[in-house]
């Protein structure tokens, strides 16, 4: 589990579509469920293969890899495993901030 808080800039960033809480690619959040400048929470959820993102509270994601998911070729390595996690802003002239980020282990 993940739970960070972040200040928001750039959530209204035009050429970006993909909004706060998306699981970048694979199920994205079209909807802006904060404000520029503002800070919110999030929290992030991954138990086996089932990932659920909340957004200040409110469930923005809820997904669930199928078994033997195929991806296409540019996405082949995007599949729920062990390791990294990014925190990432695509608005080149933003600012973000994060604090109070923490990562707990959850049993299987």
């Amino acid at each position: 589990m993940a739970r960070k808080r972040l200040r928001s800039a750039g959530e209204q960033y035009p050429t970006d579509w993909r909004k706060t809480g998306s699981l970048y690619a694979i199920q994205d959040v079209r909807e802006v469920s904060v404000k520029d400048n503002e800070w919110f929470t999030e929290k992030i959820i991954v138990q086996g293969k089932r990932v659920t993102i909340f957004v200040n509270d409110k469930p923005v994601v809820d997904y669930t890899e199928p078994d033997n998911v195929q991806r296409s070729k540019d996405m082949s390595q995007r599949i729920i495993s062990s390791g990294t996690f990014a925190l990432q802003g695509h608005d080149p002239k933003s600012k973000v901030y994060f604090k109070n980020i923490q990562v707990k282990p959850l049993p299987d």
